[in-house]
């Protein structure tokens, strides 16, 4: 069976794709917001961006990485596994933290000055994040093209 892109993949490979490059258009909006001071779009534009990260690790990654766990650890040689592990890891780290803001501005919404005290935690969350995607893109070309 064939992907949406006619490559090697199967179909849920390429949705998962596409909703992490959408995911990650959607965090930029959120930025686009928060540097014009909207807080409040930023906030939901990032929590969207996150929800859709969990919902696509849930049905497509988590799946995918625990049913090749043994190839993944026995045949890390492969560019695309090596690939694969920065992905993950970087993706991982983002998830969580990207749950861990996420929760925090839910409980404060109006403490604009609680969230702004999180800065640095949520740059690395965007890089780790844009880590992830890198990798994750890499991985997606080197196992199915």
């Amino acid at each position: 069976m064939s992907g949406i892109f006619g490559t090697n993949s199967v179909v849920i490979t390429d949705v998962n794709l596409l909703i992490q490059i959408i995911s990650f258009i959607i965090l930029l909006i959120g930025l686009i917001y928060k540097t014009k001071g909207n807080f409040k779009l930023h906030g939901s534009f990032m929590g969207l961006a996150v929800f859709l990260h969990l919902i696509s690790f849930l049905m497509a990654m988590a799946p995918s990485f625990t049913g090749a766990l043994d190839f993944f650890t026995t045949d890390t040689s492969l560019t695309g596994v090596q690939t694969m592990w920065i992905h993950a890891i970087a993706g991982a780290a983002a998830l969580v933290l990207g749950i861990v803001l996420v929760l925090a501005w839910i409980l404060q919404t109006s403490n604009v000055k609680a969230c702004i005290k999180r800065k640095r935690l949520m740059d690395i969350t965007a890089l780790l994040w844009t880590i992830s995607l890198i990798f994750g893109i890499a991985t997606y070309l080197a196992f199915y093209l």
